[in-house]
């Protein structure tokens, strides 16, 4: 995987992981900071991740490398 795609699926761990309730409140925001900096953003409930938020451009590249990773070679 390129170095340029491998970024778009690294966390910030200081600012890309909210609790539920304050990405409730943000998620104007979240959408932005992760479109802005093409990565996702993890939301917890209860201290444990359960969602990722990511940019369209994001979920496109991880829905290409998927379907190529999934064809067959020949």
């Amino acid at each position: 995987m390129p170095a340029s795609t491998r970024h778009m699926f690294d966390i910030d761990l200081q600012h890309g992981v909210l609790p539920v309730s304050q990405a409730a409140s943000s998620l104007a925001a979240m959408i932005r900071r992760s479109a802005q900096q093409q990565r996702p953003v993890v939301i917890t409930q209860k201290g444990k991740p359960t969602a990722v938020l990511l940019s369209v451009e994001v979920f496109d590249a991880l829905r290409a490398l998927v379907e190529g990773a999934s064809k067959p070679e020949g």
